[in-house]
Formats: C-alpha cells, sequence, structure tokens
C-alpha cells in the first residue's frame, strides 16, 4: 500500500469509528464515498486526512476545493480518484 493509500485509509477508518451508517463501507478501489457518508464526515474526512498528511510530509496541504461537494466532479465518488486527487494535492 502507497503512503497515499495508507494516510487515506487511516482517515477513513478514524472518521467511520465515529459514524453510523445503514451498512458498513467495505473499501475497493471504486467505493463511493460521497454517496456512503453525509456532508459532515466528508468534512471530517478532509480535516482528518489533511492534519494525517501534515504530520508525514511537515506541510499543511489543503484538500477542498469547488469539486469536492459536486455530485457531478468530487473526487471521493471513486476512492482511486481520491488517492490520486489527494496525491496531486501534495506535489502541488
Amino acid at each position: 500500500m502507497s503512503e497515499i493509500a495508507q494516510i487515506t485509509s487511516e482517515s477513513l477508518a478514524a472518521v467511520l469509528e465515529n459514524l453510523e451508517t445503514e451498512a458498513p463501507i467495505e473499501l475497493d478501489l471504486s467505493t463511493n464515498i460521497f454517496d456512503a457518508v453525509d456532508s459532515f464526515a466528508i468534512v471530517d474526512l478532509l480535516l482528518e486526512t489533511e492534519g494525517r498528511i501534515e504530520a508525514v510530509y511537515g506541510r499543511y496541504v489543503p484538500l477542498a476545493d469547488e469539486t469536492i461537494f459536486d455530485a457531478e466532479k468530487s473526487p471521493l465518488k471513486n476512492w482511486a480518484t481520491w488517492n490520486a486527487y489527494v496525491e496531486k494535492c501534495i506535489a502541488a
């Protein structure tokens, strides 16, 4: 597992720990987090992921942009896309 995938997976696990969902979320590369959780959980995921990135890379990397809550364009519509998005933000 890549470092980015580990950061995002651990961040999601931390958010889901305190979240009640109708059905358990089974994480694979096609998992749609956007539709699986509410907007508060998405904000928590952003904050948790940003915190973990800062701890690992020693700098703050903002992840929120105009696409995060867009029903059509959100990178959270697909877990592989989310990981690629986070990697791109770190590289910028």
